[in-house]
């Protein structure tokens, strides 16, 4: 199946649905981009291990975003 916008082939099963690709829907404004912060969100978090003084323990940090609704 191809989309309807342009001829690209239709890949995922919720394209096929749609009709249309996330390229021609981005393009067209049908499929929201990804903000930055979103987009920060999906980047997996280092633990940071410097400025440690001598005779402490290091405790890597994970920070916890709230859920988006």
């Amino acid at each position: 199946m191809k989309c309807r916008y342009c001829p690209r082939p239709l890949r995922t099963k919720e394209s096929r649905d749609r009709g249309y690709g996330p390229i021609c829907g981005q393009k067209l404004g049908l499929i929201h981009k990804l903000t930055p912060r979103q987009q920060w969100l999906t980047t997996p978090v280092k633990p940071v291990m410097t400025g440690v003084h001598p005779g402490q323990t290091a405790i890597p940090i994970q920070p916890t975003l709230p859920k988006e609704n």
